[in-house]
């Protein structure tokens, strides 16, 4: 038996793009996992974040891989699902100067900022099937069936 997060704090998720892609796109290659993982967090009552950079990269990557339409649902539908995390000038320059001092890693801005939001909010779980999360030590559903629990 898994165990149940009990704080608020366990309960709060960050969404990165590849996690709404992998619940979104039939095509993705983590579809079946990231429908698993979503139920999980649906069914377990997680507060999920994001930031508007993940809804554009999101939105844009929807209209590549499905349709103009799915792109549409997911700016009614799926930002309804998450609250949005503000972004302060202050966020972008740590972010780049993350980039910066990890010289080794191939961050985007994006996730950069992702980063640096939840680092500022003591965020630790991340829906993202983007092994760049792992790398800055956040936990992700990728190799873990038991994930978030």
């Amino acid at each position: 038996m898994h165990r149940l997060p009990m704080s608020i704090n366990e309960r709060r998720v960050f969404v990165d793009t590849s996690g709404f892609l992998a619940y979104i796109d039939p095509n993705d290659r983590h579809y079946e996992e990231g429908g698993l993982a979503m139920d999980r967090l649906i069914k377990g009552r997680y507060r999920l974040f994001t930031t508007m950079y993940v809804v554009v990269e999101s939105h844009a990557g929807l209209l590549r891989a499905i349709s103009p339409t799915a792109g549409r649902e997911f700016l009614v539908e799926g930002v309804n699902a998450v609250s949005l995390l503000p972004t302060p000038n202050e966020v972008e320059e740590q972010a780049k100067a993350v980039i910066l001092q990890q010289r080794d890693k191939d961050y985007s801005l994006g996730d950069a900022i992702s980063f640096v939001v939840m680092e500022r909010l003591g965020l630790h779980l991340a829906l993202a099937y983007d092994d760049h999360f792992r790398q800055r030590s956040f936990s992700t559903p990728l190799g873990r069936r038991d994930w978030p629990y």
